[in-house]
């Protein structure tokens, strides 16, 4: 079982991310929904929830969505273990190419993010 903090850090990291390139496309939603299914199977809502809260309620900015995930991820760190790191990055990254292959923005957030979790 994951922790759901760390299931809804990653929607938060994978919204911010698709966002980098000015705005949320619809393949970009759609690759993340079906990248949860594979990646968490029943766990998988937790973090779909909170991307649709992100889109239609909250709809923060890409800084504060970035930052919320890499709190939720440093209060966690017990539980961020390699399996999950590997599973994030290969989201995010997969979420950005997407639509029209990594876009500089795009790119530059998950570098950030590589650096960020790099000693966690």
């Amino acid at each position: 079982m994951y922790n759901l903090i760390l299931v809804q850090a990653l929607a938060e990291l994978a919204y911010s991310i698709a966002l980098a390139d000015g705005e949320l496309q619809e393949g970009e939603r759609e690759a993340f929904f079906e990248l949860m299914e594979t990646e968490f199977k029943d766990e998988s809502w937790w973090g779909k929830n909170r991307f649709k809260l992100l889109e239609h309620n909250v709809s923060p900015n890409i800084e504060h969505s970035y930052r919320f995930a890499m709190f939720a991820i440093q209060t966690n760190r017990s539980e961020f273990d390699a399996i999950l790191k590997e599973k994030f990055l290969k989201i995010i990254t997969k979420v950005a190419n997407s639509v029209n292959g990594l876009d500089p923005g795009e790119k530059e957030l998950i570098e950030r993010f590589k650096n960020d979790i790099k000693d966690i």
